[in-house]
């Protein structure tokens, strides 16, 4: 089996709190602090590909309010920074509405990205769709924008996204993820989206595709017995509708948390199918091991996966797609049999862990 010793995510973690253009100067305020590389040194900033290189910055601002939060970080008491940047007119104007992106340098080489979207002019999904609050729940909205910044985080630091990839997004929903792709991949640079709920499919053609025509979202007709029991495709026998190496990466944002363990074997031939060599798929999963075990027995987890049935977990025996999950070994064996490297793994806070990445295992496969 090829797999590599799963690593953390960066030594670092840190924030923008506040993003200001007054009198042709842009102002970042945020934090950034190491898990064990010392104190930052420099940053470097840019925004839609373009990076500054004339501005100044003020490091190692104290911050006891940081510390509260993250008392383990080093150097975190002194982790605040300011940034102020003098803006050309042109720039001025172009950095409205955009994606910046702050990476923090240290002794020791780079952390990861803290990304900010500055005055972005797409809409938001409001609570007053009824649609959409039926499915996704209030919460869901009220999270939308900073679970989509973290998955691009995510996405640029595991999986070395760049403008010019080509992304698949399997089960995008209403475009949480395009939201913040559109922001970031180049205009010509290819994106789809498959989901199998109309409403959701039906906002983001609606709100995304007419601004960002090279973003493309499609209706599926699957059936699923939580969120689509009309539907009239097996997922089984469900080709995605793509040519062979298409894409550069593939997103499966909680899709293998819903269905079972036959859908997951046959997605993970398709999505090897239509990535190019050397295209890379981020996936997030609930993976049942030693420590998750303990954790559920013990009450601690938000997903109570109790019940095997065949080759998977499920939260409910009379709706298993509720919730499901997977023997860790038993997931990586179908990975490996597929001819997927393992390039990451990465732990999440579903069970009750204290030291974690996301709510959700990840994943990071790598066709060679």
């Amino acid at each position: 089996m090829k797999t590599i010793t799963p690593t953390k995510l960066v030594p670092m973690r840190g924030n923008i709190d506040k993003a200001v253009i007054e009198n042709r100067v842009l102002q970042l305020i945020g934090w950034a602090a190491s898990v064990n590389a010392g104190p930052v040194e420099s940053l470097k900033v840019s925004y839609a590909g373009k990076e500054f290189t004339d501005f100044e910055m003020a490091l190692g601002i104290k911050s006891p309010d940081v510390k509260q939060v993250f008392p383990n970080l080093e150097c975190v008491q002194k982790s605040r920074f300011r940034i102020r940047i003098p803006l050309k007119k042109e720039e001025q104007h172009q950095i409205r509405d955009s994606l910046i992106v702050v990476t923090p340098l240290f002794k020791e080489g780079e952390g990861g990205c803290i990304l900010y979207l500055l005055e972005p002019s797409l809409p938001l999904p409001s609570e007053d769709d009824s649609e959409l609050m039926l499915w996704i729940g209030s919460n869901a909205l009220a999270t939308f924008s900073r679970t989509a910044i973290e998955f691009l985080g995510y996405f640029l630091e595991m999986a070395a996204l760049k403008p010019t990839d080509s992304v698949l997004d399997v089960g995008c929903g209403m475009g949480r993820i395009a939201y913040t792709l559109a922001y970031y991949l180049t205009p010509t640079t290819r994106y789809e989206g498959f989901d199998i709920m109309e409403p959701l499919i039906q906002w983001a053609q609606n709100n995304i595709a007419p601004r960002f025509p090279n973003f493309n979202f499609r209706l599926v007709n699957i059936y699923n017995k939580l969120y689509n029991h009309n539907g009239t495709l097996q997922a089984t026998e469900f080709v995605f509708p793509y040519e062979d190496e298409s894409f550069d990466f593939v997103f499966l944002g909680s899709v293998f948390t819903h269905i079972p363990a036959c859908e997951v074997r046959h997605y993970l031939e398709e999505i090897y199918r239509v990535l190019k060599p050397g295209g890379r798929c981020l996936c997030t999963v609930f993976m049942h091991n030693e420590e998750s075990a303990k954790l559920i027995a013990a009450g601690q987890s938000s997903a109570n996966l109790v019940h095997e049935i065949d080759d998977y977990f499920a939260t409910s025996l009379d709706m298993p797609e509720m919730f499901t999950g997977f023997k860790e070994d038993l997931l990586l064996g179908w990975i490996c049999d597929r001819n997927f490297t393992v390039k990451g793994k990465y732990y999440g806070s579903w069970c009750g862990r204290s030291e974690h990445t996301s709510y959700q295992d990840i994943l990071i496969l790598h066709k060679d």
